[in-house]
C-alpha cells in the first residue's frame, strides 16, 4: 500500500472491524511487526493498523504507519472507559486534550462544534499503563485528571504525530460506564 490520506490505530482488531466493513478495495499486508489494512471510503484513501495494547505497541505502530503511509492525518480509535455518569455505552468520546496517569499533558487542536449530537462528548481522555477495572478506580481517574473517558493508547499516538508533524485526533466510544465494574 502506499500514501493514505487518513491513518487509523487501534489496539484491537475488533476496535477496527466497523471501519473493515465499510472499506472499498480492502487489503492486507504484514510490514515489520504489524499488520496493516487498508482502502478507500469515497475517495479518501485510508490506512488501518492494530497496534496490540499499550504504549509502546502504539507507539511503534503508529511510527510504522506514518512511515510507510505519509498520511496527513491520524486518528487514535477504539474502545474506551466512561469516566463520567453522563456518559453511557455507545457513546463517543472526542478528546480536545489528553494527559496521562505520569504527569504527561498534551493539549489538542481539536476544537468541536458548540453543538454536539446527543451521545457524542468532548474532553479530555487519560491514558493508564493497565486496564482500569473498578468505578472506584474510574472515578479517581475523572476527579484527579478532569477526564471524561480513560484509554492506553492515546497519548502514545498523540505524540508520534506531534513529533512527526502529522495531524492528530483521538476518538473513542464508551465499552464500559462509569458504574461498570470489569472482570
Amino acid at each position: 500500500m502506499a500514501h493514505a490520506d487518513i491513518g487509523l490505530v487501534s489496539a484491537l482488531k475488533i476496535e477496527l472491524d466497523p471501519f473493515l466493513q465499510r472499506c472499498l478495495t480492502p487489503k492486507k499486508y504484514t510490514g515489520g511487526e504489524f499488520t496493516f489494512r487498508g482502502g478507500r471510503y469515497d475517495e479518501a484513501r485510508v490506512a488501518i493498523v492494530e497496534s496490540g495494547p499499550g504504549f509502546a505497541r502504539a507507539r511503534r505502530a503508529t511510527q510504522a504507519l506514518i512511515e510507510a503511509h505519509t498520511p496527513a492525518y491520524v486518528v487514535s480509535c477504539g474502545f474506551s472507559g466512561g469516566l463520567r455518569p453522563e456518559l453511557k455505552l455507545g457513546h463517543i468520546v472526542m478528546a480536545n486534550a489528553i494527559t496521562d496517569i505520569h504527569g504527561h499533558d498534551m493539549p489538542l487542536a481539536f476544537s468541536p462544534p458548540e453543538q454536539l449530537p446527543p451521545g457524542v462528548h468532548a474532553g479530555r481522555l487519560v491514558v493508564v499503563d493497565e486496564l482500569v477495572r473498578t468505578t472506584e478506580e474510574k472515578a479517581a481517574l475523572a476527579e484527579t485528571h478532569d477526564a471524561l473517558a480513560v484509554d492506553m493508547e492515546s497519548l502514545a499516538v498523540a505524540q508520534v504525530c506531534r513529533d512527526m508533524g502529522v495531524g492528530f485526533m483521538a476518538v473513542r466510544v464508551i465499552s464500559d460506564d462509569l458504574a461498570t465494574d470489569l472482570p
